[in-house]
Formats: C-alpha cells, structure tokens, sequence
C-alpha cells in the first residue's frame, strides 16, 4: 500500500513538474518568435538599412552639427555688424530668426556655390566670409576691379558681391557694374556696403545693395536659386 502511495505521488509531481516545464515553455515561446523576427529582418533589409537608412540618419546628424556652426557664425557676423558705429545696423529678432530659418531650410544652396567678392578691404568682411565658408560655399576675394576682371575671365562664379567705395574712389563699384553688364551672361552682383543711402534706388543692373549681414544671405540665396535653376 505505501509503495503504490508512493508511486502514485511520484506521478503526480513528474505530472506537476511536466506542466510547469510546459507553461514556462509557452511563456518564452513569443520572446523566441520575436528574436527570429527581428533575425530574419535584418537579414532581408540589412542592404538597405545598411546603404540608405543609416547614411540619412548620419547624415541628419551631421547636417545639425554643421548648422549649430553656421547659426553661430550668422550671429556674430550680426553681432560684429549692430556694434560697428559707421554702419549703423539694427537688426531686429525677428529678422535674426527669420534668416537662421531660412538658411536652415536651404543649406544646400550654399554647398560648392562659387563667389568673387570684390572689396579693397577684405578683412573687414571676415565674419561674413566665414559664414559662406562654413555653409561650404567657395569665396574668392578680389580687392581691385581689375583684379575682378582678370579672375573673372579664368574662373567660374555664381554670383558677385561688391563694395561700393574702392581706393577713394566712391562710385568704383558703379562703374565696375557698368562694365560688366555689357559682357555676355553677365552674374547677379549684390552690392554689400558700410552705410548706404535709403534715399537713392538699388543701382541699375545690380541684384541688390544692402548693409545688413541677415540682408545679404537672403539676396544671396535669392540669387543662387535663379543661377541654379538655369
């Protein structure tokens, strides 16, 4: 009687313990089929996870790293324009965001676009400058209209921009316009200035005149996207 007892207890907990395997078994079972899934996923989309997704995410990234440079040197081209006294530049916020939004939106606009940039002072342009370099755009100075000339017939550009004043001389900018406006094709020229007069129209022929660095970007991407779309 004892070891029929016995044995039958035996059974019982082999049964038990048999249940408890199955139920543990059943439990881990989703977690298997979601492994498998997620294997036979990467196996069938590795190529493209691998060659498209991955570069555009990077790419994203590297984009808004590059962008937290350009915004700041956005702002202290502004902040160097609003405290040269001469200039006499004011730029309101909404302005300053207004730009940084579209030149967010148009980065690519700027990448390998090629500028000749006529000033006798160029130095005076560095902040400006630096935002063009960091927006991958290509900037060549020319600090005569002769120098301008001689560039212009070896290289290709996208666009001019140009003082106004040169060697004392206060319509030199003018007078390059003048001449350069009878060559064939001519470029968008954008005058960019110390102090213009609010008083006297943009000049015939230019793309535009402005003092203002927030200005400037906006007639430049204004000018890049009718050169690009030709």
């Amino acid at each position: 009687m004892d070891s029929t007892l016995t044995a039958a207890v035996m059974d019982s907990a082999r049964t038990g313990f048999s249940e408890k395997m199955l139920i543990e078994a059943i439990k881990i079972i989703p977690g298997i089929l979601w492994f498998l899934l997620a294997v036979i996923t990467m196996i069938v989309f590795y190529k493209p996870l691998r060659y498209e997704l991955l570069p555009r995410i990077a790419g994203i990234k590297a984009m808004g790293l590059e962008f937290s440079f350009v915004k700041k040197s956005i702002q202290t081209a502004i902040e160097v324009a609003e405290k040269y006294e001469k200039w006499q530049v004011t730029i309101p916020e909404a302005d300053r965001k207004r730009v940084l939004r579209r030149v967010e939106h148009h980065f690519d606009l700027f990448k390998d676009a090629a500028i000749l940039w006529i000033d006798d002072f160029p130095e005076q342009n560095k902040s400006e400058s630096l935002v063009f370099e960091r927006l991958q755009a290509k900037i060549e100075f020319a600090t005569s209209s002769q120098q301008a000339k001689s560039l212009l017939k070896k290289n290709k550009y996208d666009l001019i921009l140009s003082d106004m004043l040169r060697h004392g001389d206060a319509t030199a900018g003018l007078q390059f316009l003048a001449e350069y406006r009878k060559s064939k094709n001519p470029l968008p020229l954008i005058f960019y200035v110390g102090s213009p007069n609010p008083d006297k129209p943009v000049p015939l022929g230019a793309f535009g005149l402005t003092h203002r660095p927030d200005e400037l970007l906006h007639l430049v991407m204004d000018a890049l996207e009718r050169v690009k779309s030709v």
